[in-house]
């Protein structure tokens, strides 16, 4: 007898096995395939969500990185792009891998001993046009208050290190030249 012969005269019994098999994988795996909330966007925002040596991104940095990519891509696109079709796209996934990448460059940066200096800082803050005005500094209340227009709103701090970090990503990238 080949083993055809014998799934067949115990079918009923095959079937009701791999129901057996199937239903409580369904269970245990479909809610949470289904379910969104596990995404980086909808976590509480000091979860962590991914660390490189002790460097944390939290879910709270994903979200505002996130929010600020989506006005970029409505911007670029006339408004025609909302955050599920980008879920859909993969930008959660390419957002948060970007996150690591620069996490890992900064402990690199750490371990060459790159240090951004406030004047580095301020010579990059001032080279942006954004806030210039006929060549010269807009001053730092118009700084500020364009800060807090932006959307989302930036503290001061929270930009300045975000240029800090850019600074020293690039200073890294300079070393392999």
């Amino acid at each position: 007898m080949t083993m055809l012969d014998r799934m067949r005269r115990h079918r009923n019994w095959l079937k009701w096995s791999l129901v057996l098999l199937i239903v409580p994988f369904a269970l245990y795996f479909l809610p949470d395939f289904l379910d969104d909330r596990t995404s980086a966007a909808s976590a509480s925002p000091k979860e962590v969500v991914a660390s490189v040596e002790g460097r944390d991104v939290t879910a709270g940095q994903f979200q505002r990185r996130f929010q600020t990519q989506m006005q970029q891509y409505q911007q670029a696109y006339g408004g025609n792009i909302n955050a599920q079709l980008l879920r859909q796209l993969g930008i959660e996934q390419q957002i948060l891998q970007q996150m690591v990448d620069e996490q890992a460059a900064l402990v690199e940066a750490e371990r060459h001993d790159i240090i951004v200096s406030d004047e580095e800082l301020r010579a990059q803050i001032l080279s942006f046009p954004a806030f210039q005005e006929n060549g010269q500094f807009i001053g730092d209340a118009r700084y500020r208050q364009m800060l807090q227009m932006a959307n989302p709103p930036l503290r001061t701090d929270e930009f300045e290190e975000q240029i800090r970090r850019s600074v020293a990503v690039e200073k890294l990238r300079g070393l392999d030249d």
